[in-house]
């Protein structure tokens, strides 16, 4: 009993002692300050745990909110997308009127843009930042990045489309006609597509193929409407590449 009591004052006296040294605790402000210099210092990783520091010991507040910012650039400057996009997530529900919104939203979408796969691969994070981005010109179209956000569209669309345009070519190829045509059909909704005058030929040969000689025909038709698109004909030995 009488050493249980003799261990439990001398870590008492420890703790005091550690707590006296360590002396009054950094206001918010200041952490953010030191936290801020490693991130010029471009020491990042350590600059990511000071500022989730900082929204530890301050949940909700102004600094809190530029911790989660520069956390966010901090993962995407580390090359770590998706940590980064994650931060931009949180930013945008917990702070969804934040005065950086604007950037928080471009920085997402940077962020899955360097995520999307090669055309051979499965394209969700593709579809996924389309969305975002067209959700960055629908919220700010005054927007300091509206016209980038607008070229980045039209490139995702673009790779995606490509993603269409091949796996149609591979149905066409094995005879699964219908498969190849519902391939085709998405490519052809966007008239601006450079796969969309190749789409529209091999749907004339599906439909042939199956003897519907009436949609062929059709196909044939919108096919002379827009031959002064003739010059963005892919080639049939074309591989497939990341438009990105």
């Amino acid at each position: 009993m009488y050493r249980t009591l003799i261990t439990c004052f001398i870590l008492l006296i420890c703790s005091f002692t550690q707590s006296y040294s360590d002396g009054p605790e950094k206001t918010e402000t200041e952490l953010y300050k030191e936290a801020v210099k490693l991130f010029d210092q471009k020491k990042y990783k350590q600059a990511i745990r000071a500022f989730q520091k900082i929204e530890d010991l301050y949940p909700f507040s102004y600094w809190a909110m530029k911790a989660k910012l520069l956390s966010g650039v901090s993962h995407y400057n580390m090359g770590n997308y998706s940590s980064a996009a994650s931060d931009m997530d949180d930013y945008i529900h917990i702070y969804s009127t934040g005065e950086d919104l604007s950037h928080v939203y471009y920085l997402m979408v940077l962020s899955y843009c360097m995520q999307i796969n090669k055309v051979q691969l499965g394209q969700q994070t593709a579809y996924k930042t389309l969305e975002l981005a067209t959700e960055y010109i629908n919220l700010f179209p005054s927007g300091e990045y509206i016209e980038e956000m607008k070229e980045k569209v039209k490139l995702i669309t673009e790779h995606i489309l490509a993603k269409e345009y091949f796996i149609g070519r591979f149905y066409l190829r094995r005879g699964e006609y219908l498969a190849a045509i519902k391939r085709f059909q998405n490519v052809i909704s966007n008239k601006d597509s450079s796969y969309f005058p190749k789409s529209v030929s091999y749907l004339i040969a599906a439909h042939s193929a199956l003897g519907l000689d009436l949609e062929a025909g059709q196909y044939k038709s919108l096919l002379t409407e827009n031959l002064e698109r003739s010059d963005k004909v892919i080639p049939e030995n074309s591989k497939p590449e990341n438009l990105l």
